[in-house]
């Protein structure tokens, strides 16, 4: 059995793009939407309770497709005749998060152009399905797996900067082409 890093599902965001349902994001997504209304922010975040409660203890999945969780949550605010909250409720998604380390363990060591080809996918993934913010962590762990060495090495240090350049040339993209999505680099 595989043990969850948080009692709540996973939130799907497009094809193949995990995000973590957190308390906190679920809080501040509808306190956000209560906001201007004359919802008062302890009810909302009493709602927001209450949804974590369903997805922790009535949700049968372990992965919740984005769309899904947000039908649920204004169906749950209109059956309490909050429709109006509800038609303020902003969709955005949590952060995506992407281990680098991961994708490079599913290339394999030496494979950077499938590790390429991974990430790329993982990346078309989160923008198409909606994300506003991706995280790219475990840079040094996957230069190392990638790069097959026991100890940081000259080879590590260009492949850690081409990631870096992909990563870049693919930041400057989204600037262009999605303008509201943030791209981060965390070490």
């Amino acid at each position: 059995m595989i043990a969850l890093p948080t009692p709540l599902p996973y939130i799907r965001i497009g094809a193949g793009s995990l995000a973590l349902c957190q308390k906190d994001w679920l809080k501040e997504t509808l306190t956000n939407a209560a906001d201007g209304t004359d919802v008062p922010t302890w009810m909302a975040e009493d709602i927001s309770r209450g949804v974590e409660s369903f997805l922790i203890n009535h949700y049968k999945g372990s992965v919740i497709d984005s769309d899904e969780l947000f039908d649920r949550i204004e169906k749950t605010l209109s059956s309490l005749g909050l429709k109006h909250v509800a038609e303020k409720i902003d969709k955005t998604p949590p952060p995506v998060r992407i281990s680098l380390n991961e994708l490079s363990r599913r290339a394999g060591a030496g494979y950077e152009l499938i590790f390429f080809h991974l990430l790329r996918d993982q990346l078309n993934s989160a923008t198409t399905g909606g994300a506003a913010r991706i995280e790219c962590h475990g840079l040094y762990s996957c230069v190392r797996r990638l790069s097959g060495a026991k100890k940081w090495s000259i080879k590590c240090d260009h492949l850690r900067d081409e990631i870096n350049e992909f990563l870049d040339q693919t930041k400057e993209r989204l600037a262009w082409m999605h303008p509201d999505v943030t791209l981060e680099i965390i070490f």
